[in-house]
């Protein structure tokens, strides 16, 4: 009885605080995404909600005031507190990254200013969605493992992440982990098996646990390459291929498209960038998400070109991946 009265309670304080709009949109909310809550578990996800439309509101400001196009709105995340989001899908671990094994690209090519490149469809698998999981890191590694296949070998080999997630045991699984830890399982470990042999299951923290057979392994590597400065990246990009890059997106939980230019720089998520146009005023990085095709653009984002935007620099890496 006491717990009824405290939910009535809540959801009271809840709908005195949203305005009748606020009300609206939130019932136009729980319809668009399905959303089917408790009497009291209600009364919280409306309070969140109208919360989120405040910082939607401010983010949009922000990105007005520092000339960027980025529009911040509602989708799938706008019914998450911002800690609960973090925790779910924000979990790359930039205390791993490590100067073990690495090599710097050199001889990278002058990039052109007005030549926008994108890989997408070309050297990149479709855009997958590692759902409330905080497997970025892997998705990331397994991505520009699939393009380098792609790119070294004309071999289009869908892979599998929960191979990662579950196998290795330097990273966290859905609790977090680096790309260069997924590489050295990857090296260490036989390979990474595909995707129909492996299929994703991680839901809700859930890792899994590990059942690698490596007489099934598809693809393999030797080691993997970073490149050092924006700029380099570009020309790599543009001249030759996607790469996996970890950086900041603690605001993207409520982007729908445009291109981002007020970014934080606290790494906390890995991904692909597929795509550049590297010019100093108009220009912007494609990044290829792994949240879904109805996140974003189509699963993608665009960022603001030649200011290290969301830190993408961090740690941009490709491998030098090999059928087996």
């Amino acid at each position: 009885m006491k717990f009824v009265i405290t939910a009535l309670l809540a959801a009271t304080t809840a709908a005195k605080t949203a305005s009748s709009s606020d009300m609206y949109a939130f019932e136009q909310y729980k319809v668009d995404y399905n959303r089917n809550y408790s009497e009291s578990e209600n009364a919280e996800r409306l309070e969140i909600f109208v919360k989120n439309l405040a910082i939607i509101e401010e983010r949009n400001n922000a990105e007005r005031q520092a000339g960027g196009s980025a529009v911040h709105g509602i989708n799938q995340f706008t019914d998450m507190h911002p800690e609960e989001f973090k925790s779910m899908f924000l979990s790359s671990d930039v205390s791993m990254k490590t100067s073990e094994d690495r090599v710097y690209a050199e001889d990278l090519p002058d990039f052109d200013t007005s030549t926008e490149v994108d890989w997408t469809g070309v050297y990149t698998t479709p855009v997958k969605n590692q759902r409330q999981c905080g497997s970025c890191w892997a998705f990331s590694a397994t991505e520009q493992i699939e393009s380098d296949l792609m790119r070294l070998t004309g071999s289009t080999v869908i892979l599998s992440p929960q191979n990662i997630v579950s196998c290795d045991k330097t990273s966290q699984g859905c609790n977090g982990g680096w790309t260069e830890s997924a590489y050295t399982y990857v090296k260490n470990n036989g390979g990474l098996e595909t995707e129909s042999d492996y299929p994703y299951t991680s839901w809700i923290g859930n890792s899994g646990t590990c059942k690698a057979d490596s007489s099934k392994a598809a693809a393999t590597i030797s080691g993997y390459t970073t490149v050092s400065g924006e700029d380099n990246m570009a020309s790599y990009v543009q001249s030759t291929g996607p790469l996996s890059v970890c950086l900041d997106a603690s605001t993207w939980s409520s982007y729908t498209g445009g291109v981002l230019k007020v970014c934080g720089s606290s790494v906390d998520h890995c991904v692909q960038a597929v795509g550049v146009l590297p010019d100093s005023d108009t220009g912007y990085w494609k990044v290829r998400n792994s949240w879904g095709t109805t996140w974003g653009e189509s699963g993608f984002i665009r960022l603001s070109f030649g200011g290290n935007t969301c830190d993408i620099t961090n740690d941009p890496t490709y491998t030098d991946a090999t059928l087996v």
